[in-house]
């Protein structure tokens, strides 16, 4: 079925929109379903090249545009959960890099054809406490759709990422906690960076 080959870029984790100065023209474009557009219409341009792309090359491509949607220092933070603030900056740093090449990785490795697929955005709606929730759905010629809901947060850089939810709510942010939750336990922060390396290292071998 070809909900499986996007459920890890769906749950992988995680706008193409220069991050600008207040006051600056672009700051001003930076809303929510601004950062979303321009993300699903990069992941879109990526399926569609893919063809003459390797790893690597999707990798590049897709890094800059991840790297403005989404909040990966806070979705790390939140993932590791409680022992975070047990780290040190230079250890924080290292987990918080080891997880945006995953993510990064995850997209860039399943993201290797186009069959015609499409993102629409339905909705546009306040999350109280929460943040902004941006609904949309990836369109599959061969299969029903996948809705897929984007949650954002203000941040000094603008509005940014923070969780996807698939089918409208399976949570990839708390699928992640619970994973390193589990790895942190039994092995430690250090566990927890050996398995994003062995991670990255498969996707980008795979």
């Amino acid at each position: 079925m070809r909900l499986l080959r996007f459920a890890p870029v769906i749950l992988g984790l995680v706008a193409l929109l220069l991050t600008a100065a207040p006051g600056e023209p672009r700051a001003q474009e930076a809303r929510p379903r601004a950062v979303v557009s321009a993300l699903q219409e990069e992941l879109l341009a990526t399926m569609k090249a893919a063809k003459h792309l390797d790893f690597e090359a999707r990798y590049d491509r897709l890094l800059p545009a991840m790297e403005l949607a989404f909040d990966f220092d806070e979705i790390t933070r939140i993932a590791v959960g409680h022992s975070w603030a047990r780290m040190n900056k230079a250890k924080q740093d290292q987990v918080v890099a080891l997880f945006r090449q995953f993510s990064v990785s995850t997209y860039a490795s399943a993201l290797a054809g186009y069959s015609g697929e499409q993102f629409e955005i339905e909705s546009d709606r306040a999350a109280p406490g929460l943040g902004t929730i941006i609904g949309t759905r990836l369109v599959l010629r061969d299969d029903a759709p996948v809705e897929l809901n984007y949650l954002l947060r203000a941040t000094p850089a603008g509005w940014k990422i923070v969780d996807v939810y698939l089918a409208g709510t399976i949570s990839e942010l708390a699928r992640r906690r619970a994973e390193f939750s589990s790895i942190i336990q039994t092995q430690g922060v250090d566990g927890l960076i050996a398995l994003l390396k062995t991670k990255n290292a498969a996707l980008a071998g795979g």
